[in-house]
């Protein structure tokens, strides 16, 4: 006597399946936490980030250049019109055009994350999805140790090979550049880390998985938007590379934007205090040199400090489980399918009798 199978039912689905594997993402893979993650999506974030920086900056230098006539008269414009490669960067309306015109690529770049993704928007600052204030003022009072020693040892080299420094002779305008350096620059530091570190790191980190690249790609284009000699351009070179690799390293911006800040207020102090030149263009390898050692050993000291504290440098994401198909599902690996599904006969051979055609058969026990 032949036995026939029993039909299968359509009864509870069971869903024994194991968990996915977390990924574990540094800094420049962030991107791939987002499950509506593209490829071809930073390009158009790019697009947006132009678009949204071009229109603010219009918008700032009409408001800008109006206020300016109207403290200083039609023939302070005219005079910036005619000479405008002789711009005192020491000149308060000066400088807080050129400053506060890089502090506005924060809102645009923000603006083309919000669009574009990924999300969190608080993935650009660190894998905790925030900026991290503690170790962020940590990083600070590093820097700010190691440049107050790094320019006191020039000071003394300086004593002992060329004589006494001249006395510090303000500029005109001191204190108004002393508010605009406490309160600017620091913005301006930390709009040139989300740009350079941030997006142009974890964009590469879309496409590329080594470290290397997104921390050597950008580099260039950060390096050649100043206007040095090659002495300069090494330093500025230089910098970029401990701010791409702390960056990576310490899982966020914190390191860089520290970096980056203490280097450009303490430049700009000097200017301030007539000590330096801050529109000049030439440097030295002796400058090259100190300023170096100055950020490698900041780097050092950082990387020891987060260590030491637990400062998370990745994020854990857990992938989502695939759909289980119940009934009305879509077959055969449509939209939305997560198992195989019966389409009853013809189309499925095998079909048994009194089996719902786009089920998911149950398993024997």
């Amino acid at each position: 006597m032949t036995m026939r199978a029993a039909p299968w039912s359509p009864g509870p689905l069971d869903d024994h399946r194991p968990e996915p594997a977390p990924r574990v993402l540094p800094y420049h893979r962030l991107a791939h936490a987002d499950p509506e993650h593209r490829w071809w999506k930073p390009l158009v974030e790019l697009l947006l980030f132009g678009a949204f920086y071009l229109v603010l900056t219009v918008v700032f230098g009409i408001v800008w250049a109006v206020g300016l006539m109207a403290v200083r008269g039609e023939e302070a414009m005219d005079d910036l019109v005619l000479d405008a490669t002789a711009l005192d960067i020491m000149d308060p309306a000066i400088f807080f055009m050129l400053f506060f015109s890089l502090v506005l690529m924060i809102p645009a770049l923000l603006a083309a994350r919000a669009i574009m993704g990924p999300r969190p928007i608080g993935l650009l600052l660190s894998v905790t999805g925030r900026l991290r204030w503690g170790f962020l003022a940590r990083c600070l009072l590093v820097a700010l140790g190691i440049y107050a020693l790094g320019h006191a040892a020039a000071l003394v080299l300086e004593l002992a090979t060329l004589g006494a420094p001249p006395p510090p002779r303000p500029v005109e305008g001191f204190w108004w550049l002393i508010a605009m350096i406490v309160l600017v620059v620091p913005l301006q530091c930390a709009a040139e880390e989300l740009v350079f570190r941030g997006y142009l790191l974890q964009t590469v980190g879309r496409w590329l998985r080594r470290p290397v690249f997104a921390i050597l790609l950008p580099v260039p284009l950060f390096t050649f938007g100043h206007l040095y000699d090659v002495w300069g351009l090494l330093a500025v070179a230089v910098m970029a590379v401990v701010a791409g690799w702390l960056t990576w390293r310490t899982g966020g911006l914190e390191a860089a934007i520290a970096l980056h800040v203490v280097n450009n207020v303490v430049a700009t102090l000097f200017g301030a205090f007539g000590l330096a030149d801050p529109d000049a263009q030439e440097s030295t390898g002796l400058a090259l040199a100190l300023s170096a050692a100055m950020q490698v050993l900041f780097a050092w000291l950082v990387v020891r400090a987060a260590r030491k504290h637990g400062v998370e440098v990745t994020r854990t994401v857990r992938p989502p489980r695939p759909a289980v198909l119940g009934p009305g599902a879509p077959a055969w690996g449509g939209p939305g399918a997560g198992a195989w599904v019966c389409p009853g006969p013809p189309a499925c051979p095998g079909h048994w009798a009194g089996q719902a055609p786009g089920t998911v058969p149950q398993r024997l026990p």
